[in-house]
């Protein structure tokens, strides 16, 4: 009975074995026809079916593989390749078309990492070359707004009137590859900014203030695509010559009206803060999310900012992509206790080498620290909303870009008793740059 028993279970085995290799020679069959006939939507479909049933082989993934790209979908096409490479790891048009998934999904750092290992000749037909330097990029701009001198005339009950007027402002940025999984980012800003004070009496000062900013990033990247690092940055800012002092009524906490506190200015005719910043992301297919916690002390405060971003690639690929994200800022003994803000960017490719790219941002971004340091919100009067545009165009390995964007800003004029803040809008051109070593 035993022995019978045994037997069965071979037969039976022996059976699902046989029927599997049917169904295999079937599936095998069946894609190869759907890939000559470049019938890629079915070609999906049967492979997902496929795999449903516990069937892979790697024809299966090769021609899935190519159906995914073919269909511009390359996040997933990237995933099959992978799988592919690893029963025939030295394929070298495997490897090409791993590299092409990669960056055409805007997986950089895989894509790089690949390109180090392809053959010579194959690096130089796409394009690449190991280099120290990452990227050299230079932006530029200008910025008018409508906060003119006859916005004193509306506070006539008001000691002092502090006017931010046009900016010029520069970056300069440099990228380094320290090794095939990490790198290191530097940038500086400067920003040179015309003010303008007035009294009762009329105008009584004039300065032109300068703002400089010194920022770094040092970026790790592992092997399942999770990437995180640490930045941080110094920022210099001149102050034009305060010399009111306003004492406010009440007995609230912080600064500012109600406060019971004095609201006083710098003694000196310069400022510096500093910022310290950790992020960490992981890339899927389609989603790439991300958190970063920063500390600063903005103000002569301690500032702590949490932000969480979800950036997304619905189509598998660079033609439309969006990023929504959310920052909650907590201040200690400021004027502002806690900051909510809100973004959304959408990106869209226009033709081949063109893309245009829009955005929203909401809420008070007073010392907001953005983009892993390379944008904070420093500025005199506190930024209240954002919207902009712009355009670029890429080229082999240079992109440039134009664009435009609004803000609205909030400005204070201040009394012996009392302030009262108007809004006003901001306008800037920027131009920019960037060359891909």
């Amino acid at each position: 009975m035993y022995r019978l028993g045994v037997t069965l279970i071979i037969v039976m085995v022996v059976a699902s074995v046989l029927a599997q290799d049917s169904l295999r020679r079937e599936l095998d069959s069946l894609t190869y026809q759907q890939y000559l006939n470049k019938d890629y939507k079915n070609l999906i479909e049967t492979g997902k079916k496929a795999r449903e049933q516990h069937i892979n082989f790697y024809y299966l993934n090769y021609r899935t593989a190519i159906a995914y790209y073919e269909l511009k979908n390359y996040a997933k096409a990237a995933e099959f390749y992978r799988k592919t490479l690893a029963e025939t790891p030295d394929d070298p048009i495997l490897q090409e078309s791993l590299y092409y998934s990669y960056l055409l999904s805007g997986q950089k750092e895989n894509a790089a990492i690949v390109a180090r290992s392809l053959a010579p000749h194959t690096q130089v037909t796409i394009g690449y070359k190991p280099s120290a330097v990452d990227y050299i990029s230079l932006s530029g701009g200008y910025m008018t707004n409508d906060n003119t001198p006859d916005i004193h005339s509306d506070f006539a009950g008001n000691d002092s009137v502090n006017q931010y007027r046009d900016m010029i402002f520069t970056s300069l940025g440099l990228g380094f590859n320290l090794s095939s999984r990490s790198r290191f980012k530097l940038g500086y800003q400067v920003y040179n900014t015309n003010f303008e004070q007035y009294t009762a009496a009329g105008l009584a000062q004039t300065d032109k203030l300068a703002q400089h900013q010194l920022v770094g990033t040092l970026e790790f990247f592992t092997e399942n695509n999770v990437l995180w690092g640490v930045a941080g940055g110094y920022y210099f800012i001149e102050l034009f010559d305060r010399t009111a002092i306003y004492t406010l009524g009440g007995g609230g906490k912080g600064f500012g009206p109600g406060t019971g506190r004095i609201f006083t200015t710098s003694g000196g005719k310069s400022v510096s803060a500093f910022s310290a910043l950790v992020f960490l992301n992981k890339r899927f297919a389609y989603t790439l999310p991300e958190i970063a916690a920063t500390y600063s002390n903005f103000g002569g405060g301690h500032q702590y900012q949490v932000k969480g971003s979800l950036t997304y690639y619905p189509l598998g690929n660079l033609n439309f992509y969006g990023t929504t994200a959310a920052a909650v800022i907590r201040n200690q003994d400021a004027w502002t206790d806690t900051q909510l803000i809100f973004s959304q960017s959408l990106g869209v490719k226009l033709t081949k080498q063109l893309w245009l790219d829009g955005n929203i941002s909401l809420g008070n971004h007073r010392n907001y620290v953005s983009e892993r340091s390379f944008l904070v919100y420093d500025t005199y009067d506190p930024v209240k909303a954002i919207a902009g545009l712009s355009l670029s165009c890429f080229f082999r390995d240079v992109m440039l870009s134009a664009g435009y964007q609004w803000q609205q800003r909030e400005g204070y004029a201040y009394s012996a008793i009392n302030y009262s803040a108007y809004k006003y809008n901001n306008h800037l051109l920027n131009i920019a740059f960037t060359w891909n070593l």
